[in-house]
This record gives C-alpha cells, sequence and structure tokens, in this order.
C-alpha cells in the first residue's frame, strides 16, 4: 500500500455509521456545596440527603446507604 493510499484512508469519513453520544457534565475541581447538590440532583435524591448541617460527612446522615443501614 503506497503512502498515498494509507493518507486517503486516514483522512476519510467513518462511513459504517456507529457513533456514541455520552452526555457528560462538568464540574470545577474539588468538593464544594455546589458539587454536592448538582450531583444530588443527578442522582434525583430528596433535598435532605444533601443537607447535613453542620455535622461532618458519613456521620448522621439522613439518608440510608444502598446497603440499607442508616
Amino acid at each position: 500500500m503506497s503512502r498515498e493510499e494509507i493518507q486517503d484512508l486516514a483522512s476519510r469519513e467513518y462511513k459504517y455509521g456507529f457513533v456514541t453520544d455520552i452526555e457528560a457534565d462538568r464540574v470545577p475541581p474539588g468538593l464544594s456545596e455546589d458539587v454536592v447538590r448538582l450531583i444530588s440532583a443527578k442522582k434525583q435524591e430528596p433535598n435532605g440527603c444533601s443537607t447535613g448541617g453542620s455535622r461532618p460527612t458519613g456521620t448522621g446522615s439522613r439518608c440510608k446507604s444502598r446497603l440499607g443501614r442508616r
């Protein structure tokens, strides 16, 4: 195969029509209240899950985990 044929093949549009559209959200680096709210909204969690007041994360959470524990 010549160099021109290889260039021609490499520059062609993909003709078989396989396309995957992936929805993605971009958030700023770090973990802030806004990022937590965005994630909770995407997961469609009730508002009480993301509002823990001044409690540290992981203690006294109002939402059950996936294992059903409080």
